[in-house]
Formats: structure tokens, sequence, C-alpha cells
């Protein structure tokens, strides 16, 4: 039951800008339980194929582009690629600060506060570039964003979407991007660990939660960020770092 609760918290977080991993490291504590890392894993894996199902007309746009030899698939593709690196790098060189972070949830609500910054901002940006647009520098940039978000409490979607928006993307471009750009790294966290997963019924159960609250989470967050309701998710962390500062 525990795991299944974690699952849909980590479906519902994932993708709306409140940071999935600071709420996985509150709840964990709440309830009193210590899941392993690989099971974390599992779970963003899970929320791969959400994204997938919610992004799938621009994923065969860009492998059929690639396959006829289109320029702009192939730019776009190696931008998300370029995009995923710093975040693999730094979870590379920082795994063991990266794991003790999530048992500190005072720093959980330090990097609580700075979603909250990032979001109540947000709203404040909608500029013109759509998705073929964003260049490569551009792409590290947001890159750079997601990086900042492998610590517990910094939303990786808010990061990201931030990031675009400040320089100057649509918000449904920046959106789009985001959820393109989270496929290289939930597919590789979760392949990684995939083989420590113990699958009991309990996990996969968890497993499905996590993919059915994941695309509830996607259409709120589109929704949201269409109608520019990004600074709301602000104040909501605000309330999850208080509690993560008191417990």
């Amino acid at each position: 039951m525990q795991e299944i609760l974690l699952g849909i918290i980590q479906g519902l977080t994932e993708f709306l800008p409140v940071s999935s991993s600071g709420h996985l490291a509150l709840f964990s504590k709440l309830i009193n339980f210590d899941p392993n890392v690989s099971f974390f894993a599992f779970l963003h894996l899970m929320t791969f194929f959400a994204v997938l199902l919610f992004v799938y007309k621009e994923v065969w746009f860009i492998l059929k582009g690639m396959f006829s030899g289109k320029k702009n698939a192939w730019n776009l593709a190696l931008k998300i690629i370029v995009s995923s690196i710093p975040a693999a790098f730094i979870g590379l060189m920082f795994e063991e600060q990266i794991s003790e972070a999530f048992s500190s949830l005072k720093l959980v609500g330090v990097f609580f506060l700075f979603t909250s910054i990032a979001m109540i901002l947000s709203d404040r940006f909608n500029g013109k570039k759509d998705l073929m647009n964003i260049s490569y520098i551009d792409a590290i940039i947001i890159g750079l964003f997601q990086a900042a978000a492998i610590f517990p409490g910094i939303s990786r979607s808010g990061f990201t979407l931030f990031g675009a928006l400040l320089l100057k993307a649509k918000k449904e471009d920046a959106l789009k991007y985001s959820f393109l750009m989270s496929l290289p790294v939930t597919f590789g966290a979760g392949l990684l660990e995939i083989n420590k997963v113990n699958f009991t019924p309990s996990v996969i159960n968890s497993g499905i939660a996590t993919f059915i609250f994941g695309v509830l989470g996607l259409y709120i967050l589109k929704k949201t960020v269409i109608n520019g309701k990004l600074k709301y998710f602000g104040y909501y962390t605000i309330i999850a770092a208080i509690i993560s500062f008191i417990v």
C-alpha cells in the first residue's frame, strides 16, 4: 500500500511543477517508509510512458524526419540530447550527494523555495519562439535548469519551463520542449536501475498508478501553463517548504 501511495504521488507531482522528488522524500518520512533508489527510478520509467502518450505526435515527427533525412527533425533531436547532457553529468558526478539530500528535509524545504520563486515569476514570460526556433545555446541553458532539478524539492518540469519561458519561448512550445527533454532522462534513469527492482505485486501496482496519475498531471499542467496560473504552484510549494522544515 505504501508503494502505491508513492506511485500516485510520483505520477501527479512528476509533471506538476511542485517537485516529485521533494514530495517522495517528504511523504516517505511521513509514512516511515524507506524505498531504495531503484524503486524511484522504476516510477520515473513509468512517467516516461505517460509523457510518450502526451507527445507522441512530436516524437513521431522526429523519428520519421530522422529516417527521411529532414534537417529540422535532426536538429530538434540533437537539441533534446544536448539538453539532457548536464543532468546526466551531474547525476553521475554527484550521485552520493543527491542520495544524502533525500534524507535532509530541511534541505528539501530550501529547494522547494527555489521552485516557488521560479513558478511565481514564470507567468510574467510569454515569448514568440516556437519549438523549431529554440537554439543550441537555449538547449544548453534549459539543460542546466533541468540538471538543477536532480535535487529533491526543485521541480524538473517547473525549472525547464521557467528556463524556456525565460528564453522567450511560447508557452505551449516551452511545455512541449520540457516534455520532450524529459524522455531521455526518465528513460535512462529507469533503465539503469530496472534490474535492481524487486517486482512485487505492490511495486507493479505502484507503477500502474504512476502512469495513470502521470497522464492526469500532464493534462493539469498543460491547462495551467496555457492559462498563466503557474504562480499557484509557487504558493503551494511555499507551504510544502514550511511542512518540510517542521517535519
